[in-house]
């Protein structure tokens, strides 16, 4: 199964060193195909870099354990699939859409106002309960 992480799954791993998320990974990649969007991994290293300083070049360095999938985001978006609250997501939910994802994990609630059969949105929690 192809399972997409959110930034905020990422951040609260990397550097909030939380373990239920190292788990969660470590499930993705032990059972499943781990991907992440190319705007997450840039949407990342921006947030880690605001709010923490430059440590947002080590994204890379904290995935060398984490054996996964980049797929490319859309550069410009023509028209839109589904409708989502905050524009800023739009590029997950796109990408996830058109790469044919199988979950998206997040913990954003705008998410899960989605109204689409695939990929199915879940929480961590929810996740590792299911799968």
């Amino acid at each position: 199964m192809r399972v997409l992480v959110d930034t905020n799954i990422i951040i609260s791993a990397m550097v909030f060193k939380s373990s239920a998320m190292g788990a969660l990974l470590r499930k993705i990649r032990d059972e499943h195909e781990l991907c992440i969007a190319s705007y997450t991994i840039d949407e990342t290293k921006r947030i880690l870099n605001e709010k923490f300083g430059n440590i947002g070049a080590d994204v890379e360095v904290f995935f060398k354990d984490y054996p996964y999938t980049i797929i490319q985001s859309p550069v410009t978006i023509d028209k839109p699939l589904v409708r989502i609250r905050d524009d800023k997501d739009y590029p997950v939910i796109h990408t996830a859409i058109t790469a044919q994802i199988d979950v998206i994990i997040t913990g954003d609630k705008d998410f899960f106002g989605i109204k689409v059969d695939r990929p199915e949105i879940m929480t961590p929690s929810d996740f590792v309960a299911k799968y």
